[in-house]
């Protein structure tokens, strides 16, 4: 399941249009529709039983500082929804790195190919984490069988919960000055409540 998610091949010709399998698997999520979720539930339950574990702390893989980066673009409407104190869902597997030069990456992609405002998330884990099983975060973890070497992807399983630290909107968010926005992840998605909204675009 680890392989197919960090697939880089586009699929394209039964549907119409070239998106990678995660992108796909992301947006099969999001339109929560009945007709496809029982064949979608079983490899998203694959993935899952990578994030959905909490490692001894031996054998933990634990981002410096406890902090991970994603990059990508984010449309001027959805702005307002990310504003500090902000609790949501994510509703979608969410993909950040250990390197934020990999964030940067993407955050070029996102503004310079598909021409989107550029935006840098940075994604704060409770720092004891790293060696207090207790503070370490249940629904994330490494891709260790990944084909893509070298992103260093630290995985959120869907559904996810963060709460919005601050927001850096740039006047012209270009890949050279993108918007910073800094989220906190929680530790524990099971302890959140099952009401808050969800993002409408991560």
């Amino acid at each position: 399941a680890q392989r197919l998610w960090t697939s880089p091949l586009p699929l394209s010709s039964m549907i119409g249009h070239e998106k990678e399998l995660c992108n796909i698997i992301n947006e099969a999520i999001r339109a929560d529709a009945p007709g496809g979720m029982r064949h979608l539930a079983t490899l998203v339950r694959g993935i899952n039983t990578l994030c959905v574990i909490r490692r001894p702390s031996g054998a933990v893989n634990f981002p410096s500082n406890g902090i991970c980066w994603r990059g990508g673009g984010l449309p001027a409407e959805h702005q307002t929804f990310y504003v500090p104190g902000k609790v949501y869902r994510v509703p979608g597997f969410l993909a950040t790195s250990f390197s934020e030069d990999k964030a940067e990456e993407f955050l070029y992609r996102a503004h310079v190919l598909a021409g989107h405002p550029a935006i840098k998330w940075v994604v704060h884990l409770d720092a004891r984490g790293a060696t207090q099983h207790k503070y370490r975060c249940r629904h994330v973890d490494l891709v260790r069988h990944s084909n893509t070497p070298g992103e260093e992807e630290f995985l959120f399983a869907p559904y996810s919960v963060f709460t919005v630290k601050e927001a850096q909107w740039s006047p012209h968010a270009t890949d050279d000055t993108p918007h910073v926005v800094h989220l906190e992840a929680a530790i524990d998605n099971n302890k959140e409540s099952m009401e808050l909204p969800l993002a409408p675009w991560y």
